[in-house]
């Protein structure tokens, strides 16, 4: 057998990956040791094909692999690997949209730089481009028409194949209340 956790360590107890969480958090700093990021990254997910059973175990019909583990990666404009993290399923004591939960946690020691990130419409969210132009860093992606707090011109454009529609919002804060205000 391979080990890479103590069985009888107790700081894992609640952790689903707890068999592999030292090997993934010393990835993840060999990862980071080896290249520091230039200004533009981009986060994705990707499947690990798996057949077996497992609580966490994920079905994407879009997917090559349909069935297996999913990965949430961080990844240069190049394609290196500067972050990974295996989804292990929800947890019930976290608060907020768990994309851009997974954004600001792998993005974590990044931010404040004056990076740009890459997104798709999975992550992109107008509350997570408002967080992140908070800490210095800028969020390019496409956008679900159904998110909470789109520019109704957005919404509303009816777009051809092939054609492209873009907002910049340089003055607008979102509001507590949700609703976005113009500041002078």
């Amino acid at each position: 057998m391979w080990h890479f956790n103590d069985n009888n360590d107790e700081s894992y107890a609640n952790d689903r990956l707890r068999k592999i969480s030292p090997l993934i958090k010393k990835l993840n700093q060999k990862f980071e040791e080896v290249l520091t990021p230039g200004t533009n990254v981009c986060i994705d997910e990707t499947m690990v094909p798996f057949r077996g059973c497992l609580i966490f175990k994920q079905f994407l019909k879009n997917k090559h692999h349909k069935f297996g583990i999913k990965l949430y990666k961080l990844c240069t404009e190049k394609g290196y690997t500067y972050n990974i993290r295996v989804y292990s399923g929800t947890d019930a004591l976290e608060t907020g949209s768990a994309s851009q939960r997974v954004v600001i946690e792998m993005m974590n020691g990044l931010l404040d730089c004056g990076r740009t990130l890459f997104t798709d419409k999975y992550y992109t969210s107008v509350v997570l481009a408002t967080e992140l132009l908070e800490r210095k860093t800028h969020l390019v992606g496409t956008i679900r028409s159904n998110r909470k707090f789109n520019s109704n011109a957005v919404v509303a454009k009816k777009l051809q194949k092939y054609e492209i529609f873009a907002q910049e919002a340089t003055t607008a804060q979102l509001c507590s209340s949700g609703r976005t205000r113009e500041m002078s």
